[in-house]
């Protein structure tokens, strides 16, 4: 069980320590609370690993630690957990940490925190492995294809929270919530943490309800590394201080899963004691950043409308995505309040294509975007106008490109009802700042502030004669300037001659 560990102890040392926390350190979660009164008798050992909610143990790519922890099992488990399925191994049922990750790596082998992560989870949700696809191609990729953000964003946390673990009140807290958090599912909750002094991997043989070999230790030439509780073993005693006799704080220890691969500890399974962390880092216990735990609450969601965008560029660090709503489609801009910030196309990702590499292929990129926390003002609106905003910013090598296309799809019917604008080079050329709208009725306001719909049939008889409706039949196309500034070809057709009625067709563009 030791072999291998000089060169976990050299990959380590690649990644800044600074890099691998599982919470930011200037993020302020809310702490947690048990949603009822914990059971009189707590469990002696609780080990949800177990359970069917919980996933395959992986070997993480590159300095992904934060958000294999976060992502592959803390999310996943989660998830799981709240819909009651199992994971059996399935691809559907499991999150794929690399979608989070290639957000938040700036294009490189690059660390993380869990929390960021997660929180591209509570606002855009996670794609699961069967999406994303396959997870041993490159570092980078960004997947393309509506659908798959679509079902995304279905996905989501709804609240993150921080246990402290510097007291013996917070490690008991902690262990309830792992026996059972109260929140009508069954079983515990998992927690995220995360390691940046000098630890290594020890042999364990002391007395256990769970039966791993290996335990975690406070001295070696570890470093910055996020790994995820899975329960906790009362049982387990360790000398932390190595003065050859057990004390009372040196009883108990948290089972950690780490993300090395079934070779690494007990299968991939290790005790991490109670004792370090009642003890700060310079009496032998863990650095104040250390102290501390994550957990979060998932949920399933319907999204009520989202955005569907189609992008060609070449340098995806240059874009921030925003989107918003206003009444009425001759709105230029958002409507202030309506504004919502993109958590995965926001100046990050690398000087590299769309989808990640450096092949002109993958300048093209579609991607989806819910936008149903803005749905609330858009349905006081008579003419809702949905927004897409663009902005160009120059970081590293400067890119070039346009937005192809902007699809608006409208679920509150429970069916997808679409809405598609197109955009050629020139049309949609990402400047510095650019809006692009897709409107949803084609209603304006008159000089009045009085709304009216535009109609595409006379309503009262034409004044002209006959005679002169057939001087106009050879030239029956026109191009008119709208009162919002676009647009429009006419076709005139159908002349009723009786009635002394004309039809319009009419084609709208910006």
């Amino acid at each position: 069980m030791r072999f291998g560990i000089p060169l976990i102890a050299l990959f380590l040392t690649t990644v800044p320590a600074s890099a691998q926390l599982a919470i930011r350190p200037d993020v302020h979660l809310s702490p947690l609370r048990l949603n009822s009164p914990v059971p009189e008798e707590r469990p002696v050992s609780v080990d949800n690993s177990r359970l069917p909610y919980f996933p395959d143990i992986i070997s993480q790519h590159g300095g992904s630690c934060a958000q294999a922890s976060a992502i592959h099992y803390l999310f996943t488990y989660e998830m799981n957990r709240v819909l009651e399925r199992a994971v059996e191994g399935k691809d559907a049922n499991t999150f794929s940490y690399r979608y989070i990750w290639h957000f938040l790596n700036d294009g490189g082998n690059n660390g993380g925190f869990s929390s960021d992560g997660i929180e591209i989870t509570r606002t855009a949700g996670c794609m699961t492995v069967s999406d994303y696809g396959s997870e041993l191609d490159n570092y980078y990729r960004w997947p393309s294809g509506y659908a798959k953000y679509y079902n995304a964003m279905h996905y989501r946390t709804r609240r993150m929270y921080t246990v402290d673990l510097s007291t013996r009140q917070g490690i008991e807290t902690l262990m309830d919530y792992m026996a059972d958090k109260h929140d009508g599912h069954p079983g515990g909750g998992l927690a995220g943490f995360s390691l940046t002094g000098d630890w290594s991997i020890d042999d364990y043989d002391g007395p256990s309800e769970t039966g791993l070999k290996d335990i975690i230790v406070l001295r070696g030439s570890g470093g910055a590394h996020a790994m995820t509780f899975v329960g906790y073993d009362q049982s387990v005693e360790y000398d932390c201080n190595r003065d050859g006799v057990i004390q009372d704080n040196e009883k108990g220890a948290f089972i950690l899963v780490n993300s090395w691969g079934t070779w690494w500890g007990t299968d991939g399974f290790a005790y991490m004691p109670f004792s370090y962390y009642l003890n700060a880092a310079d009496e032998g216990g863990l650095s104040q950043n250390d102290r501390s735990a994550l957990c979060i609450e998932t949920e399933y969601r319907e999204p009520g409308i989202a955005m569907g965008v189609k992008l060609n560029y070449t340098s995806r660090n240059d874009l921030i995505l925003r989107f918003g709503v206003a009444d009425g489609a001759q709105a230029t801009e958002p409507a202030p309040g309506t504004v919502l910030d993109c958590p995965i196309v926001r100046a990050q990702g690398g000087d590299l294509m769309m989808q990640g590499t450096y092949f002109d292929s993958a300048k093209n990129i579609e991607m989806g975007f819910d936008l149903s926390a803005a749905k609330a003002a858009a349905d006081t609106m008579k003419a809702p106008c949905w927004f897409l905003t663009v902005i160009k910013i120059i970081s590293g090598k400067p890119g070039e490109g346009y937005v192809s296309e902007v699809s608006l799809h409208d679920y509150s019917s429970g069916k997808d009802s679409t809405i598609t604008r197109q955009f050629d080079e020139v049309s949609g050329k990402i400047s510095m700042t650019k809006n692009f709208k897709v409107p949803t009725r084609p209603w304006f306001k008159n000089a009045y502030g009085e709304w009216y719909e535009p109609v595409r049939t006379s309503a009262n008889p034409l004044a002209e004669s006959a005679d002169n409706m057939k001087a106009y039949s050879w030239r029956n196309i026109y191009g008119i300037r709208r009162s919002d500034g676009g647009y429009a070809k006419v076709k005139v057709r159908n002349y009723d001659s009786g009635s002394r009625r004309i039809t319009l067709d009419i084609a709208n563009y910006e």
